[in-house]
């Protein structure tokens, strides 16, 4: 009994790696958003870095007597972007009012998670578990509010292999292409196509953009921060169209997708065939390949395919799909595309916007269920209630980051358990009770009370536990260990081991 309770919380840990690698690589759908209007989010999502890379400069100074340098800011500044798979600044552009998207609102949001293009999957799908992202537009570009992630988590990643690999080689060139090698290697594996049959060259373009902008804080030509006499001074406005390239468009720069995924995607994507015609459609590809570059990312793609190691993406994209006699219109470049018309938008007003959505919160409870297989209750259920806040705009529809302390009661075959706790989890709130549909990644520190009973337990019966345990909600799994202090009844070893997994919170 001993050494198998001792042995979970490995099995657990095991767990919790494949889950978070069958749920790292968000996917999104550009073609749904195709004739929808979007107005451009640019001067929006540079308020928002242009804040927290100020916000990141009060804090890099209150955390250190010495005087920082400028990586210390840039860390500080990243922290404040990020958290685990569904970063800070993503889930701001979800939910805040100052970002366009599509889809929008609730109804919508279940419209394009019922018709998205990776809508046809079977029910055992880990690479579906994790939402959708909506479409954005920036500088006439659109994309997946999951880039906005890959630029800020991969994009320091890639900087920190470009720094490592030039400092070896010697080479800015040889550095750039050992840093996207990286991030191909990442697609191609837990980040990506190993687990979810999607290689997305899109997120790989976003990492390099990242890598760039990251680059350009404080190592650039023309750096953003610069030492004065009370510190570092930001030099210029961070711009993120500066970055952004058509290569982010999933809908132009097609993923490199399974055998398995292709056969689901493909019925979906042939449903745009009569799309490539329609002028709005045909005047943004057509201006996508005007501004389109040569990036080490596809130069790094076109060496795999001449290799025999990578399938060409443009296979799967929809001209290929769509191939008929004639020619589509969208595929040619120029003819006279005007440039998008960005609205002037007043920054001060935006961050002012931003403030006030941080400032005006609404405190609400929200319910919280799951079922679990584990140690030592074998089978059970969960109910529970989170006390928590989020901005009054924001509808969490898509996802909200939740904090806040928690009950749980948790009945099963061999016993009960009551924990008390707190808990972080990025999730999807839905329905009139406020339920926690989705939690696609979270931490839960518990503190528990357990009264074992019956035979149909791993545990002796009439038994009185208490202890600490940590559940991870992963891609709406949920795995969990802890370890319990018997307090009462028979006269066995003190201390347990637990573990679970199991569906929901």
């Amino acid at each position: 009994m001993t050494r198998r309770s001792a042995a979970r919380p490995a099995w657990a840990s095991l767990l919790l790696v494949a889950a978070a690698g069958w749920s790292s690589a968000l996917e999104t759908d550009q073609y749904w958003s195709w004739g929808r209007p979007l107005a451009d989010s640019a001067a929006a999502i540079d308020a928002k870095l242009n804040l927290e890379l100020e916000r990141a400069l009060a804090d890099s100074v209150d955390r250190r007597h010495a005087r920082p340098g400028c990586t210390d800011v840039v860390r500080a500044f990243r922290r404040r972007l990020r958290f685990v798979l569904l970063h800070d600044l993503q889930i701001w552009a979800v939910n805040t009012t100052v970002v366009a998207r599509s889809p929008e609102g609730p109804e919508e949001n279940r419209a394009y998670r019922r018709t998205n293009l990776y809508s046809n999957h079977p029910l055992v799908d880990p690479g579906t578990w994790m939402p959708i992202t909506p479409t954005i537009e920036v500088a006439g570009v659109r994309f997946g509010t999951d880039k906005l992630a890959h630029f800020v988590s991969s994009g320091w990643l890639y900087l920190e292999d470009y720094r490592r690999a030039l400092g070896e080689v010697g080479s800015d060139d040889r550095a750039l292409r050992a840093a996207v090698e990286r991030g191909m290697l990442d697609e191609s594996l837990i980040l990506g196509k190993l687990t979810s049959g999607i290689l997305s060259i899109a997120d790989v373009e976003a990492g390099f953009s990242g890598l760039r902008f990251f680059r350009d804080l404080c190592w650039g030509e023309d750096p953003v921060l610069v030492q004065g006499d009370q510190g570092w001074v930001v030099t210029r406005p961070v711009e993120i169209a500066r970055y952004v390239t058509p290569r982010w468009d999933e809908s132009y720069q097609p993923p490199v997708y399974s055998a398995g995924r292709w056969r689901k995607v493909r019925p979906v994507l042939e449903g745009y065939c009569d799309r490539l015609a329609d002028p709005e459609v045909v005047a943004q590809r057509r201006r996508y390949r005007s501004h389109d570059t040569p990036s080490p990312v596809a130069e790094a793609v076109a060496a795999r395919v001449a290799a025999g190691r990578l399938e060409d993406p443009a296979r799967f994209g929809l001209e290929a799909v769509c191939a008929t006699a004639d020619p589509s219109p969208s595929w040619e470049a120029g003819g006279g595309a005007s440039e998008p018309r960005m609205a002037p938008q007043d920054a001060a007003v935006i961050e002012t916007a931003i403030l006030d959505e941080e400032l005006e919160r609404r405190r609400m409870t929200v319910l919280v269920a799951g079922a679990q297989l584990g140690y030592p209750q074998a089978i059970s259920a969960s109910i529970g209630a989170m006390l928590t806040s989020k901005p009054t705009a924001y509808h969490c529809d898509v996802v909200c980051d939740l904090r806040g302390p928690f009950v749980e009661l948790e009945p099963g075959l061999g016993g009960a358990r009551l924990s008390l706790g707190w808990a972080r989890v990025a999730g999807r709130i839905g329905g009139r009770v406020r339920m926690l549909e989705a939690g696609y990644f979270g931490i839960a520190y518990k503190l528990s009370l357990l009264r074992t009973w019956g035979d149909l337990g791993w545990l002796a019966p009439d038994r009185t536990h208490a202890g600490v345990g940590l559940a991870v909600p992963v891609a709406q799994a949920n795995l969990e260990i802890g370890l319990l202090y018997r307090l009462s009844g028979g006269d066995d070893g003190r201390w347990t081991m637990t573990g679970g997994v199991g569906w929901g919170f």
